[in-house]
Formats: structure tokens, C-alpha cells, sequence
């Protein structure tokens, strides 16, 4: 069975499971989601090539920021390197953000912060599972104890990704400085255990690792304790997307030999991995008319609208809130969506010109001029 055919087969089967566990709606969403953003699918080439710039949908999908405040020096994160101190997001702001898409389908709540500081975080959860929104949630497992493990399940988290970079103690918290390994670990092991005992798909747990000069080394040993620890899901190794100045030391790409090592493992304990080798170079990058990821906005904490997420971890906090698009807790998002920035922000994508805020972009074809 060839690549093609096994992946629409895989989203068949996960189509008909989630109408079985969560109903058409939930699957409607899922399907839409994945669909228009995630995938080289039919309906985004359709959208792209033949409906925009004449059909412009409100965003489907948003991410927001709920805290800024974080009890870890990672050294690889933009927030160990600022200067500005961290804040939260109240349920009051983020419901008036909300409850101006009525129609979202999907949510990141993950910014540049440990959300469980944040005191609202559970309220907020609850109220946007309430709606049947789709939720997304990256999590280092810090504060993960069984008691909101065991929320996270009864609220119907829909994906939970882990974000892990080391296999062994010493790695690990060289890197996540201020985290305690075996805390994460019991903590892993405890939600997967609890998911079992609760008989629950949900949350869905993935696993994300970020390749750095310190950790490239224990890829296929991540593998191992993937494996040991219970994880079923998929594992994505990512290398740094922006290497700024203060940990351009830290980047590398992923060695082809490590790749072989750990699908070799991979296939042994019937893992899923995911690569992201390297940041491409220019010309083997995809031209930027080719991004819908401007249908899924970013909001600060601070009520700054952003294109999306990849300008994130680039270090260039002030530059991104300079150059946003706007600000919810000034405007309507509505009226920002409709703006002549936004407007022109838009336009200047589908025809193949860069945006001031898509210059530190790693995905697209840009233009420094």
C-alpha cells in the first residue's frame, strides 16, 4: 500500500472512530481542520487557486496566549532571553475573545508560558469544551499531577503533546533548566496509566522533541524511552526553527544516520515519527502563495494579533507586537480581520510577496527586499 492511499485510509478509519466517540459535529471539525490546514489536500489547493482572494472565510482556527509567566529557564526558549515580565490572560479577556468566533472548530492554547500558572487556565478549558471546540494543548508535564491529568480527561481534551527534548536526566534538565526529569516522567506515566484505568481515547497524547547540538545524540534512545514509558502516539523531532543570536549555537540538523537508527526502533515497537530535518533552504522551500496559515491568527496575551505562529521563538517579541495587525483588546477582531493592513497582508501573500511580519518566516519562499 503506497504513502497516499495508507494516509486517506488512516483518515477514514479515524473519521468513523470519532463520529462513534464524539459525534458528527466534533468529526465535521476535526475533518475541516485537517483538511484546509494541515494537509496538501484537494479542498485547500480548491481554496487557494480558485476561491481566494474572492472568498475570504472569517478564521476557522485561532491560537491564544493565555500566559506569559513560566517557571523554567529553557535554554532554548525566546522567554528565557526577555526583558518584559510575564502576565496572564483573565477568563473575562480571553471570553471576549472567544465568543467572537461562534464558529471556530479549533483552538491552540499554548503560548510562551506554563499555562497551569496562569489561575484561570481550568475555567477557560471548561468553558471552550463547553462549545465543542476541538482543543490543543502543548504541555512539558511539570504540573501534570493525576488530579489534572484526571480533568483532562473528563473535560475531553482533544490533543495533549508533549513537549520533551532529552532521554536521559543529565540532557534534560541541562536544557530545561528548573525542571525536575523525574517528576515529568512519573507524571507521563501516571496520565497514561490514569487514560487506561478511565478507558478514555482522549486526550489524544503526542510527542514533540526539539533537536539541539546537546540532544541530537539521544534521538533513538528517545525512541526507547517513548516506548518504555507507554507513548502510543505520534513523535515529531523538530530542529530549531530560529536560531537567534543568543542560541544560534544551539542549532543542527538531524543526521540521516540517527533518522535510520530510530525508525528502525520505531518500526520495532510500531511507533509513528515525524521529521523536520532542518530549516530548508530557500530554494527548496514551497513559494509563500502556497500558505493558508494566515486563516489561523495568534493572539498575545496582551490582545496583539499576529498572522500565525511561526514567527514565534524568534526572539523578536517587540518586533512581532510593533507589526501586529492589531489589538482585541482595543478593536473587535472582526474590524481588524477587515482592515486595510489585514487586507493588504493578504493580498500580498497570494501574490508571492512578503509581509513585513512573515520576514523571519521558515516555512515559505520570502523576500528580504
Amino acid at each position: 500500500m503506497n504513502k497516499s492511499i495508507k494516509r486517506n485510509y488512516q483518515k477514514i478509519k479515524q473519521a468513523f472512530f470519532l463520529i462513534r466517540k464524539k459525534g458528527v459535529r466534533y468529526t465535521y471539525n476535526y475533518l475541516w481542520f485537517h483538511s484546509l490546514y494541515r494537509d496538501d489536500s484537494l479542498l485547500r489547493k480548491i481554496f487557494l487557486k480558485w476561491l481566494f482572494p474572492y472568498t475570504v472565510p472569517y478564521p476557522p482556527f485561532i491560537e491564544v496566549e493565555l500566559t506569559t509567566k513560566c517557571n523554567l529557564k529553557c535554554t532554548i526558549c525566546e522567554h528565557t532571553y526577555w526583558k518584559e515580565p510575564g502576565i496572564n490572560m483573565t477568563f473575562e479577556q480571553f471570553k471576549s475573545i472567544f465568543d467572537q468566533f461562534p464558529h471556530l472548530k479549533w483552538i491552540g492554547l499554548t503560548g510562551i508560558g506554563e499555562s497551569f500558572l496562569n489561575p484561570d487556565f481550568i475555567k477557560i478549558l471548561k468553558y471552550v469544551k463547553s462549545k465543542n471546540v476541538f482543543v490543543e494543548l502543548y504541555d512539558n508535564f511539570c504540573f501534570l499531577t493525576e488530579e489534572r491529568a484526571k480533568l483532562f480527561i473528563e473535560l475531553g481534551i482533544d490533543m495533549l503533546i508533549l513537549s520533551m527534548d532529552a532521554a536521559t536526566k543529565e540532557t534534560y534538565e541541562k536544557i530545561r533548566v528548573g525542571a525536575n526529569f523525574d517528576t515529568v516522567i512519573n507524571n507521563i506515566k501516571n496520565f497514561i496509566t490514569l487514560k487506561e484505568k478511565m478507558k478514555s481515547h482522549f486526550p489524544q497524547l503526542d510527542v514533540h522533541f526539539i533537536a539541539t547540538k546537546g540532544n541530537v545524540h539521544e534521538i533513538p534512545q528517545y525512541v526507547d524511552l517513548a516506548h518504555k514509558i507507554g507513548i502510543t502516539g505520534n513523535i515529531r523531532f523538530t530542529s530549531l526553527l530560529h536560531g537567534f543570536k543568543e542560541i544560534a549555537n544551539c542549532v543542527t540538523d538531524i543526521p540521516e544516520y540517527l533518522i535510520i537508527e530510530a525508525e528502525k526502533k520505531a518500526k520495532q515497537y510500531h511507533l509513528n515519527l515525524g521529521w523536520n530535518k532542518n530549516v530548508p533552504p530557500m530554494s527548496e522551500r514551497r513559494p509563500i502563495n502556497d500558505c493558508t496559515v494566515w486563516i489561523m491568527p495568534f493572539i498575545f496575551v496582551t490582545g496583539h494579533v499576529i498572522p500565525c505562529c511561526v514567527g514565534n521563538e524568534a526572539n523578536q517579541r517587540e518586533f512581532q507586537k510593533r507589526h501586529s495587525l492589531g489589538n482585541v483588546f482595543e478593536k473587535p477582531f472582526k474590524e481588524i480581520w477587515n482592515s486595510k493592513e489585514y487586507k493588504k497582508f493578504r493580498y500580498d501573500i497570494i501574490h508571492g510577496k512578503t509581509p513585513i511580519q512573515c520576514t523571519t518566516c521558515t516555512a515559505y519562499t520570502i523576500s528580504r527586499k
